[in-house]
């Protein structure tokens, strides 16, 4: 039994968009690791990975991961400026289903380009490159995840559906939160 969804895949795939999205179709709560992790440390990711450095920034989202997934009934958009690595992949195994959104890099340079400065790890200079890079790391995970979808093309509605017949056809059960009491 599962209690959560779990959203992973490299920056620009689109984890919060969607995210929002499947939360609001299932009327699940939606949580974002990096959002998360922002309210914490009172800064920016890139703030915090630019004084702290990356250990720091992986020790504060492994935390942050362990918390969000002791949850039921919410879609957790993990974040994608690193590669999930398979203790993270094993801690959200457990009680999540893992979904994988990926894309073309073209599109992934297109929305990781709006907003420069925002993902600490990132070469803006050299971005073809550095997309290149993190998507042959990433296919090295996507194996391990109950399901991957493209979202280059498709709407949030139709990639949105697609997760929801996925699941279904899976025969995946999720364990209800259990109703506050008055």
């Amino acid at each position: 039994m599962k209690r959560n969804i779990v959203l992973v895949g490299m920056m620009g795939s689109g984890k919060s968009h969607i995210g929002r999205k499947l939360a609001a179709r299932l009327q699940w709560q939606f949580v974002d690791t990096d959002r998360r992790i922002e309210r914490f440390v009172g800064k920016s990711i890139a703030e915090f990975y630019a004084e702290q450095g990356e250990a720091a920034f992986r020790e504060r989202e492994l935390n942050v991961l362990q918390q969000v997934s002791r949850y039921h009934e919410a879609i957790i958009s993990f974040g994608g400026n690193f590669p999930m690595s398979l203790e993270l992949y094993r801690v959200l195994h457990r009680f999540g289903y893992i979904v994988a959104l990926q894309s073309e890099p073209f599109r992934v340079e297109e929305r990781v380009g709006r907003h420069v400065g925002k993902r600490p790890t990132v070469d803006y200079d050299n971005l073809h490159e550095f997309v290149m890079k993190m998507m042959g790391e990433w296919r090295e995970i996507y194996p391990y995840c109950d399901f991957v979808v493209d979202t280059t093309t498709f709407s949030a509605g139709q990639i949105v559906d697609k997760i929801i017949e996925k699941i279904e056809a899976d025969e995946i059960v999720f364990a209800s939160r259990a109703p506050k009491e008055e």
